[in-house]
């Protein structure tokens, strides 16, 4: 269960980074806040950070799976033999 959720947090973030590379990006729809307001970064970074967490995500899986397929229980013992 533990590994499960912890795959579906990566894809959360890959999910994430995706809404923040779509055209009209992500808007606050409970706040109202529009694009002009104050603390708005501009859409290049909100690409680049979008573009960053896809990344991040898609890594973070790979790198749960390599080290989740090294840790098997018995893998050590099932190579020692041979």
């Amino acid at each position: 269960m533990k590994r499960f959720v912890v795959y579906l947090a990566w894809a959360w973030e890959i999910v994430v980074g995706a809404l923040l590379i779509t055209p009209r990006g992500v808007i606050c729809i409970a706040c109202g806040t529009g694009l002009s307001a104050p603390g708005y970064i501009g859409r290049p970074a909100t690409i680049v950070l979008g573009a960053g967490a896809v990344v991040l995500g898609i890594a973070g899986i790979l790198i749960t799976a390599v080290r989740a397929r090294a840790v098997q229980p018995g893998a050590a013992a099932a190579t020692a033999g041979k």
